[in-house]
């Protein structure tokens, strides 16, 4: 580890942003440059803690070279356990925040995300905050991609008015109070994508469904915007079928087995259901935007009849009696 800026050595701070990276040298080094235009108030101190999940690019020289310049704090840690979770919880046993926000290596941040964020705990007795996510295109949008309930492109908009939500904020920009993971503890580590392969998700949301659960207040702050520049490789139709079907494989993971109901082949029998209806759905509906979409959700129902014949088979996590929500 390393530390950089006149706040080292220091003590508690408001608010620690924990930035895990995997080998996005590129996109990290442009995530780091919107962090030196963030504006805030003089009397806010902050820390930037960069957790390194086992990079063999040149991850820790952009660091490096990046806070050899920026006045603020910056820690950088290597995670040697793979998998963004191990990364997230690494961060936050490193935080010295009162406040622990969390965002993701291939964003832009507004100038008032920080300051927002802040603003809304001091406003508000909340235990959590969820910011804005716009999509960047830099590229032009598929004719054929439907936006509407995709969340293979990363975005998350409620709107512009600040409110209560009971939906989980989303793993690229949210923020706790710290004492939220001493009392519902951290990140899953059997969720979350681990290494380079686009596999299984989720753990941003399954932390998120705790606090619903125990009754926690999360609040959106439409203020807190980040900007996710949407990588050409993330829109193709390869990639979302593939999206989709570890979509499904992530939501039955994190819901686990209900211990009623009937079962083929260790697969409850509702997912037969929604296959035959997601088929019949892509297979009849004339071409076009819907067709394709229909085709993604059969994709996501397979994943999902193979994580749960998976989780029957005795290899899995935990039971509970509620079925997956679907996105």
């Amino acid at each position: 580890m390393f530390e950089a800026s006149a706040l080292r050595g220091k003590g508690i701070v408001d608010i620690s942003v924990v930035l895990p990276t995997y080998n996005r040298a590129v996109s990290l080094r442009a995530a780091l440059q919107s962090f030196a235009n963030l504006v805030f108030p003089a009397d806010l101190t902050w820390e930037l803690l960069v957790v390194d999940n086992n990079s063999t690019d040149s991850t820790r020289e952009v660091v490096e070279n990046f806070a050899e310049e920026a006045a603020f704090s910056i820690r950088y840690t290597v995670e040697k356990k793979q998998g963004r979770s191990a990364a997230l919880n690494a961060g936050i046993a490193e935080a010295k925040g009162k406040i622990i926000a969390f965002t993701d290596d291939d964003v832009l941040l507004d100038r008032h995300w920080l300051l927002n964020l802040k603003k809304t705990f001091d406003d508000f007795d909340c235990a959590a905050v969820a910011g804005r996510v716009v999509p960047q295109w830099n590229h032009q949008k598929p004719e054929w991609l439907e936006m509407e309930g995709q969340f293979a492109v990363v975005h998350f908009d409620l709107g512009d008015e600040l409110k209560e939500i009971r939906v989980p904020p989303l793993g690229a920009n949210c923020a706790f109070r710290r004492e939220i993971f001493r009392q519902y503890g951290l990140f899953r580590l059997d969720l979350g994508v681990n290494g380079a392969k686009h596999t299984v998700t989720c753990e941003d949301t399954e932390f998120g469904e705790r606090l619903i659960r125990g009754g926690e207040k999360i609040l959106y702050c439409p203020g807190a915007i980040i900007f996710h520049p949407v990588d050409p490789a993330r829109t193709t139709k390869k990639y979302l079928l593939s999206w989709y079907y570890y979509n499904g494989v992530s939501l039955t993971r994190t819901a686990g087995l209900s211990k009623d109901g009937v079962f083929w082949f260790g697969v409850p029998r509702w997912l037969y259901r929604e296959l035959l209806t997601n088929f019949a759905k892509w297979v009849l509906t004339p071409r076009g935007k819907s067709r394709f979409h229909h085709k993604l959700r059969a994709f996501r129902t397979v994943g999902s009849m193979v994580e749960s014949s998976r989780l029957a088979r005795g290899k899995g996590v935990g039971h509970v009696l509620r079925e997956p929500q679907r996105p």
